[in-house]
Formats: structure tokens, sequence, C-alpha cells
């Protein structure tokens, strides 16, 4: 199982309704910081990526991840369309741009623009307009593709992107992470997500989500599977024409949070196409929701754990610990103090199916009252580690590993290798 090696940096009751996203949260207090620092002095490197300069050593500089990278970012949203017309999906992608989108970028646009069709928009718009402005992000650091034409894409050196796809929590959405995913395009991913069909939040408002359970965690591995499929394809009609064979089949990964971090286990267990992946405030292998076996997963893994989630409850961490045990190597294990479940996600308090994560809330481990970890902080926090995992594991950049073995007083990190 390999050597075990621990960084100390700090410090089923809910299982089905953990992965469901059971509200538990309260008002929110903490104050809202946004993610728009970019990096200066970059250099092409061969891959493609950036480089800081270099200080003098005659080396380039070691990237630094927990900052947004050199690249403006753009957004693009499309429809998958389903061959049998059962079941097409919207996919959005985010992917780094020339510097011609740069005021663009900085200008960015409201998250109701990912949300275009009524009634689902008006929807929207009024949770939005209702939202604490401490906890979730309303407001994008992305370029529409739309108001830039979709060929001021960066194409690296290489000719292709590394390329990350994301699964969302049940009862979510393609763009609730998407300060992750604008971390990732700033450094040079391509990011796509997709909308599990079904199971988004408008599902969740309207009561009607599906069950939790191997069904419906094998539909939403096929979904990814399919964007992945579309990505990769040479000759993809449904992927706007400036992508086509942008993704780089050879730098591929997978991440998700809640059941999404089980759709990306399930997608490392039988899919071989992905070199690496992260999963979020989920156990991806556990006895209420069959389908995943850590044993089958070979890739190397980062596993997130909200110290505080009661979404998932203490039980639900002890299990994704026990996950950590049981994995093959290397696999990462990052808890994150004083956090609850929504924290990774930019609609955290959004609504009262979002609020375990954001204001105040009662410990996990003996019940008594404290106030969530900010959640843009935590979210900045995860975007750095996510991305030098991804650019260690994706890209080959050795740098990356002292970045996600850095001291923080929000982490305590374990690494099995």
């Amino acid at each position: 199982m390999g050597s075990r090696r621990r960084f100390a940096l700090s410090s089923l009751l809910g299982l089905a309704l953990a992965l469901a996203c059971t509200p538990g949260g309260g008002d929110a207090e903490s104050g809202e910081s946004t993610d728009t620092e970019t990096s200066a002095g970059t250099a092409e490197t061969e891959t493609g990526m950036e480089t800081s300069a270099d200080m003098g050593t005659g080396e380039p500089d070691p990237i630094d991840y927990q900052v947004a990278g050199p690249h403006p970012v753009g957004n693009l949203g499309f429809v998958l369309s389903d061959p049998d017309g059962l079941r097409p999906l919207t996919v959005e992608l985010w992917f780094p741009a020339s510097d011609e989108a740069s005021a663009e970028a900085a200008a960015g646009q409201s998250i109701e623009a990912f949300v275009a069709a009524e009634p689902e928009a008006s929807v929207f718009a009024a949770l939005v307009a209702d939202a604490p402005a401490d906890c979730v992000r309303t407001q994008t650091a992305s370029a529409l593709a739309p108001a830039i034409h979709p060929s001021s894409v960066f194409v690296s050196a290489a000719g292709r992107l590394p390329t990350v796809v994301f699964s969302h929590c049940h009862g979510c959405a393609r763009f609730s992470s998407f300060s992750l995913a604008e971390r990732l395009a700033s450094h040079g991913f391509l990011v796509a997500a997709v909308d599990h069909a079904g199971s988004t939040v408008f599902e969740q408002i309207a009561g009607s989500l599906p069950d939790l359970d191997a069904e419906t965690l094998a539909l939403r591995a096929t979904d990814v599977s399919r964007v992945i499929d579309l990505l990769l394809d040479p000759a993809a009609s449904d992927l706007p024409e400036t992508f086509v064979g942008l993704a780089d089949p050879d730098r591929l990964g997978v991440y998700g949070h809640s059941f999404g971090a089980v759709t990306t286990g399930k997608i490392l267990q039988d899919d071989p196409r992905p070199k690496a992946g992260v999963a979020m405030a989920a156990p991806l292998e556990n006895p209420i929701l069959p389908g995943v076996e850590m044993a089958n997963i070979d890739e190397p893994l980062m596993l997130f754990v909200a110290v505080e989630d009661n979404s998932i409850t203490e039980f639900g961490n002890n299990a994704i610990r026990t996950n950590f045990g049981m994995a093959n190597t290397p696999v990462w294990k990052l808890e994150f103090a004083d956090t609850g479940h929504f924290a990774y996600s930019d609609l955290a308090g959004l609504s009262e199916h979002f609020e375990a994560g954001c204001g105040e809330g009662l410990r996990q481990t003996d019940g008594e009252p404290f106030t969530y970890s900010d959640p843009f902080e935590v979210r900045a926090l995860a975007a750095g580690r996510i991305a030098a995992f991804f650019a260690l594991y994706l890209l080959g950049d050795t740098d990356a590993r002292a970045q996600l073995e850095a001291a923080d007083p929000a982490l305590s990190i374990d690494v099995r290798e």
C-alpha cells in the first residue's frame, strides 16, 4: 500500500441524505472576497503551459497555483445531443483565453448568465437576488464566449490543452463550483462540466430529484463519459469548432463534489482515460451507495474532507478517511477545518438546500455552535490545491508537490504513496 506521510497543519445516519446534500447552515456572517489576482512575468515552456519569469537562477520560477494564473478565462455553454433524443446534456467549458479577452474576463458576468431558458432563469434570478453576498459568489471572472470570438482561446505550443471534467452534486449545477474551474483555466487547463439532467438545482427545487442509488450513479457516470467522448472526438459535431481536437487525451482528469465525488470514483474505476481525480466531500466506496470499490481505482487520487460537514455528517467523513486507508497509492487526503459541505460550491447559501457550509452551525464532533470558515476562502484554498494536484499528475510539474504540502492553518494533509 506504499509509505505514509502525515502533515499536521492545524488542527448511515445521514449518508443517503448526505449525498442528497441535506440543509444545515444558518445566517452568513463572513466577508466576501474574490479571486482575481493574476501572476506576472510569464514565460512559455515546451509543454505549452506558462511559468513565472526566472529570478536570476537560470531556471524558471515555480508556478504559483494558489493564485490565478496568467490567462484570462473564457466560458461557453452548449448542448450535447443524444442520438435517441432522450438525454441531451448542457455542458459548460472554461478555457484559457488570449490576452484580447482580458477586459471582458475582468468585468465578468452575473452567474444568472449560466441559466438562460425560462422559467428556470426567473427562478434562479430570484434565488440570486436574495442570496447572502458573503456566501454566494454571484459574479464570475470569465468572459462569456459570445462576447469574445472563440478563436481567442489560448492554444498551447503543444497544440492541445490538459483537460479536466467536473461532476456536480445531487441537486446542483454544472456551474456550482465555477471558482475552481476558473482557477484551472487560468493556468492553461480546459475544464468541462455537465448538467446531470434530472439532478440539477431545478429538480431539487421541484422536489423531483432521482433516488441516490446505483442506477442514478451509473447514469451520471455515463454523462461524464459522453462528455469525454465528445472532447476527444476529432470529428465532434456538437462541440464548438474551436474546441474540436483541443483536449489532450494524455492529460485528462476528473473531479467532483458530493454525489459528483462518487461519480468521479465511478469514472476512475470504469473509464481508463482519466489519469487522476479529485473527490470532494463524499466517500467513494460506501455500503449505502454501491458501485465504486477503492481497490479498483489505480489513478492518483485526492480526497477532500469538510471537517464540519453536516450533510454527510461525521459518519460520512469517517468513511472518507476509511477510503483513504483503503486506496491504492498515491492518494492524498486534505481535511478543511471548520468547513461545511457546500463551502466548495459557489452556490453555498443560495437556498436552504445549500446552507450546509455558510454562517452558523453545530460541530459534528461535539454539537457545539460555531461559525463556518469563510466559503470564499475555502474555495480559494481548494482551487489552489486542486490546480497543484492536477499540475503534478497531469503536467508532470514536480514543483507543484511543495504547494500540496504547504502549511496552512485551515488544513491537515495526509499522503500515502
